[in-house]
């Protein structure tokens, strides 16, 4: 019987943590990755609190996935899913009240980029925790197809209504990051949909 690794690096993830280390300064890096690190150890806490074990870690270009086991209901998992968002708000107010208090540009702007990450992330699209949360949901009132379903349809809506926002803005001049959000987003929906058998991702 083959065994899946317990951690799995992609390769795009390597292009585009190479991309960001060769385009942005230290502490520019270091303003994102503390945010995205108290957002994944607030999925940490929230497994090992409920008691579902990780099963490994992906790092691939959707973004970083943590497998996982146990079974407890889809509350369990909405709350899993949910302990990233809050995890990844309280880091945002604790660095904003930190930066008033002592004058920090780098702190208000770690603070912005995760209260920008957090309310990505509870958009209701997968592979964000938002899409999760209303996956789980869905389908404890509506049964697993039609939860699906509708998690599908809400995920392609959010991504065009992202992709054309970003393209209203490219045209105004004010940069390309909604729409190569939005592409990231209509690309990651095509497999697994934030769930594979055995194993539930967040």
């Amino acid at each position: 019987m083959m065994r899946t690794r317990f951690f799995h690096l992609g390769f795009g993830a390597l292009l585009l943590g190479a991309g960001l280390f060769c385009l942005g300064d230290r502490e520019s890096i270091l303003a994102v990755a503390l945010p995205v690190l108290a957002h994944e150890l607030g999925h940490l806490l929230a497994l090992w609190i409920l008691g579902m074990p990780v099963r490994g870690f992906r790092l691939e270009l959707r973004g970083f996935c943590i497998e996982y086991g146990g079974s407890s209901g889809a509350v369990g998992h909405v709350l899993a899913a949910a302990a990233g968002p809050l995890a990844g708000l309280a880091y945002a107010l604790a660095a904003a009240r930190l930066s008033s208090r002592l004058g920090s540009d780098w702190l208000r702007l770690s603070a912005g980029v995760s209260l920008l990450l957090t309310l990505f992330n509870l958009l209701p699209a997968l592979p964000l925790d938002g899409g999760t949360i209303l996956l789980h949901l869905s389908m404890a009132i509506l049964g697993d197809r039609r939860g699906r379903l509708l998690t599908e349809i809400l995920g392609l809506m959010v991504g065009a209504a992202l992709l054309g926002g970003g393209f209203y803005l490219m045209v105004r001049g004010q940069g390309a990051a909604l729409a190569l959000a939005a592409v990231w987003l209509l690309l990651a929906q095509e497999e697994g949909q934030g769930l594979v058998k055995r194993r539930e991702i967040i």
